[in-house]
């Protein structure tokens, strides 16, 4: 066991201390804050505030628009061709005409300027004066706006189980975290799995594992590098952990000011945008981040991260051990080995829409997939007995992959210059020697 525990450690310390671990540990917290940084900063950017100049001919009395920090109205009682000459001299951006319209059928609002507006701005003015129109038909139709307003009524329902102990879910949260867990383990799978292959191939190649063997038992070495390099993943997650929750702290405090005009935005519908609508739903489900219960979601993705590592670490392995340096032969090996892993992500995006269907359930207890598709399920919420079959599956499932790969090890470790088939590889389960 000592001899194991040697193994584990060079693997774990050489790896760590690897400039390429310490980098890419550092840039993906940062490079998801950017990210969240400039997906929040465009939405509330809009450029200088345009001037506009309204010319209203349709004397039907609109309510003035209103201005904000992207678009500011003038009125003016100049003729509309005395502005369309002047606009560009007064540093305006172009001229807005209201002419004489139908209110049931307003038509011919016309923007004259040599430059085209945003998308979103022109939502904005097309919105603004809607809502102008249907002011104006309020007061000839003698309706009550406030009275109106009061009568209109938004239903969010409530979702939570008949244990009420659970706590209350969030469809969107759940779709959310299910997304997340599910394409991170994708991730973790082959990334680390396809370390663990180059990690033995190289060793095999440069002859240091015959050094290594006079020492130890195959099985030990293999388990040895497969621990460490999982070790590895662990300690990298685990920093990503505490370097993202330090990250939302500092991004909460740089993007106050941009934050605070989302709620603005969102207690006036009037500037509200697809962009901003798109962007308060995502700060509305962070704050239902608070009431959801994490300690089974994290718990689960923990067993099924090291669970799923170990399962297909063997394999990997075993592909490294069969190939080394032979790049055509480990592509193709390494291909048999990440299409249940794709498959299980494609199923994983399903359970999102369905997450009791029996693909669903099914993909979270066979071993090749429920890696990835139990963990989508778990913030949807999944029966004890499902919980139970899949963890003994998984378990067993490691065991008998690591068997079947420590087979193969054994043979393939010290087999050098030989090109290795499927046919070759079922030979070495058999081998006695």
């Amino acid at each position: 066991m000592s001899r194991v525990w040697l193994i584990i450690k060079r693997e774990y310390i050489t790896r760590v201390r690897k400039v390429s671990f310490i980098i890419t540990t550092l840039l993906a917290p940062l490079s998801i804050a950017l990210l969240f940084g400039a997906q929040v900063f465009f939405m509330t950017y809009s450029g200088d505030t345009k001037t506009i100049v309204v010319k209203d001919e349709s004397s039907i009395n609109l309510e003035k628009l209103p201005n904000d920090n992207e678009v500011q109205y003038i009125y003016s009682e100049e003729s509309f061709e005395a502005l369309k000459e002047s606009y560009k001299d007064k540093d305006y951006e172009g001229v807005l005409l209201i002419p004489p319209i139908d209110l049931q059928q307003p038509e011919g609002i016309t923007f004259y300027s040599d430059n085209l507006l945003s998308i979103t701005t022109k939502s904005k003015i097309e919105r603004q004066i809607s809502s102008a129109i249907k002011e104006v038909k309020y007061k000839q139709e003698q309706i009550d706006e406030a009275k109106l307003e009061r009568l209109k009524t938004s239903i969010s329902i409530m979702q939570t189980g008949i244990d009420e102990d659970k706590g209350s879910s969030n469809t969107i949260v759940a779709t959310i975290s299910s997304y997340i867990t599910g394409f991170v383990i994708y991730f973790i799978l082959i990334f680390y799995g396809t370390m663990v292959m180059r990690g033995v191939a190289e060793e095999k190649n440069n002859r240091i594992v015959e050094v290594i063997m006079s020492s130890t038992k195959p099985f030990k070495l293999m388990m040895g590098k497969i621990v460490g390099i999982g070790l590895v993943g662990l300690t990298q997650f685990a920093l990503w952990i505490i370097l993202g929750f330090g990250v939302l702290l500092v991004m909460g405090f740089l993007f106050a000011d941009q934050l605070s005009q989302l709620q603005d935005v969102a207690n006036n519908p009037a500037l509200q945008t697809g962009n901003s609508k798109e962007m308060l739903a995502i700060t509305e489900s962070i704050e239902g981040l608070k009431n959801v219960n994490w300690l089974p979601i994290l718990a689960g993705f923990l067993f099924y991260f090291l669970g799923g590592y170990f399962f297909y670490a063997a394999f990997f392995a075993a592909i490294g051990t069969a190939t080394g340096e032979d790049n055509e032969s480990s592509q193709s090996l390494t291909m048999i080995v990440t299409i249940p892993i794709v498959i299980a992500l494609f199923i994983a995006m399903g359970v999102i829409n369905a997450p009791n269907s029996p693909m669903a359930v099914w993909g979270s207890i066979i071993p090749f997939f429920s890696p990835i598709v139990m963990p989508a399920r778990l913030p949807f919420g999944v029966p004890t007995w499902q919980l139970l079959l899949s963890g003994v599956c998984l378990i067993a499932g490691f065991i008998l992959a690591t068997w079947l790969a420590a087979k193969i090890y054994r043979v393939g470790i010290l087999i050098y210059g030989k090109k290795i088939t499927l046919k070759e590889l079922g030979r070495w389960l058999f081998y006695k020697g």
